[in-house]
């Protein structure tokens, strides 16, 4: 019975999960659908121009928002009856750090001549200020498991964004006027949120006291370590925006287009997640880890059999989408791949259901002094492919780190820390199944097509070997593809039999 009811609960999750990547997938939009559109509309330098801001105003957004609004995945479920309280502060807390980042990275930018933020100062620290108040509706609803009011929200902010972006690039060519489109965008989400929050807030009739103090003491070492997470994945762009210029920057953010996906799909799992763990705090600790060693199995899955594919077509597919004048980012692409590895295990979820943060705050201070000090010796030597090994090894060394934090906080052995014989089995059926696509006639004879249908076939192999090497999920999702199988075919041999009766009637 508690077996039935954990697998209960990782499907579940799992479930909840896709819909918020799917939503997270939508938010990431403008970063993920733009380019394609944009590499198209705009020459190979200009897009250059265009990441640039975008840069600058991903590690302000990291910085101003600084994790407050993802607390609310703690602290709501831990209090449903006074999690409005929580929002209220979380609202507040994020005006102050958005309006002291904000303009402090605007004086200083002016003290040093437009150093700081190249050619656009004002404009970033305007777009950083409107884009991160009053956001915190998809954390609340993930908090109260209403994941189809998240995928409503992200849905319509995506067609907006890409609609505004796609019709400013077609009609004027001009990177200025994209950026004076999503300022003015922001502004537009800014004023229907806070239209609905004080709509909402009016319903509430006893928010409950303020707890200031125990929410600043969860955000400010897990928002440091935000912060640092942010600026760490985008030190390689800045470095290579301020010492190899746009063109190169061009490159750089088509080699590592994945990274927003991969980030999406682990931080989904993770979100959906945590609240869960935080329910189960009555249960000991070794017992509180299965649910996140099941979702570490099941994100292994699914970012190896990704990777694989990635790597095998990585040349068609920039070609496909991005235009033959991005070839020169396809080992940069196939580098980057490799940070699927890592993003396996996210140590963040079960430190942060024990409020041990000042471990991944730790962490991310040491992957960022390697990432600097590696950015600074690989970039004049290997050019933009070093921005990304110095990344990777940073990554690799934090992640060796947080797992012996995680293990002591937890009173377990590194061996226990995971379900490292699953694992293992998932590498094998990833490397074995490569069989099916290593040949070149995928390509060669199919061209594109032969690209979709090399995919389909070897996560075709892969499946089969999981299961053959009975991973449970992959056993629980066959089990639902043969019993949906099932169904249908009995529907349809009952429709078939009624079209007989009528027929001879």
């Amino acid at each position: 019975m508690a077996q039935r009811l954990r697998s209960d609960a990782i499907a579940g999750i799992g479930a909840r999960a896709a819909i918020v990547s799917l939503t997270r997938l939508l938010n990431q939009g403008l970063i993920l659908i733009s380019p394609v559109i944009l590499v198209r509309l705009l020459s190979v330098e200009d897009f250059g121009r265009y990441r640039e801001f975008l840069v600058y105003a991903t590690v302000l957004i990291s910085i101003a928002g600084f994790g407050i609004n993802s607390s609310l995945l703690r602290f709501v479920p831990d209090d449903p009856e006074r999690g409005w309280r929580f929002v209220d502060q979380a609202a507040l807390l994020t005006l102050a750090s958005s309006l002291l980042v904000t303009g402090s990275v605007f004086v200083l930018d002016s003290a040093m001549a437009g150093q700081l933020l190249g050619e656009f100062g004002a404009r970033v620290a305007l777009y950083v200020l409107l884009f991160v108040n009053l956001d915190f509706w998809e954390f609340l609803w993930l908090s109260e498991r209403r994941s189809y009011a998240v995928l409503g929200y992200t849905t319509t902010r995506l067609v907006g964004r890409i609609v505004v972006v796609t019709v400013t690039a077609f009609f004027t060519g001009s990177v200025d006027a994209l950026i004076q489109a999503l300022i003015l965008l922001e502004a537009v989400r800014l004023t229907i949120s806070a239209l609905a929050w004080r709509a909402r807030a009016r319903r509430i009739e006893d928010p409950g006291d303020y707890r200031w103090r125990e929410q600043l003491r969860f955000c400010v070492p897990f928002g440091s370590a935000l912060v640092l997470v942010a600026m760490n994945k985008s030190l390689g762009a800045l470095f290579v925006a301020k010492m190899l210029g746009p063109v190169a920057l061009a490159y750089y953010s088509i080699g590592v287009y994945v990274q927003p996906v991969i980030t999406v799909l682990r931080n989904s799992l993770s979100d959906v997640l945590l609240p869960e763990m935080v329910r189960e705090q009555g249960r000991s600790r070794p017992e509180q880890l299965h649910l996140w060693r099941r979702a570490t199995v099941a994100a292994a899955v699914a970012l190896i059999g990704t990777g694989v594919v990635l790597v095998r077509f990585a040349e068609p597919l920039i070609e496909t989408f991005f235009s033959s004048k991005y070839v020169a980012a396809v080992p940069i692409f196939q580098l980057f791949v490799l940070t699927f590895l890592r993003e396996i295990i996210d140590f963040a979820v079960p430190l942060r259901a024990l409020d041990r943060t000042g471990a991944i705050l730790r962490s991310n201070v040491l992957a960022l002094l390697i990432n600097a000090g590696l950015l600074i010796l690989l970039l004049p030597q290997w050019g933009v492919s070093g921005a990304v090994a110095a990344f990777l090894v940073a990554r690799a060394i934090e992640g060796v780190y947080l797992a012996h934090e995680t293990a002591r906080a937890y009173g377990i052995r590194m061996r226990a820390l995971a379900d490292w014989g699953d694992l293992l089995k998932i590498g094998v059926a990833a490397a074995l199944a490569y069989v099916v696509i290593a040949p070149s006639f995928w390509m060669e004879h199919m061209g594109i097509m032969g690209v979709a249908l090399g995919a389909l076939s070897y996560l075709a192999a892969f499946a089969v070997l999981l299961v053959t090497f009975r991973i449970p999920e992959a056993s629980r999702v066959a089990n639902l593809l043969r019993a949906a199988t099932v169904l249908v075919a009995k529907r349809a041999l009952r429709r078939a039999r009624r079209s007989c009766v009528r027929s001879r009637s």
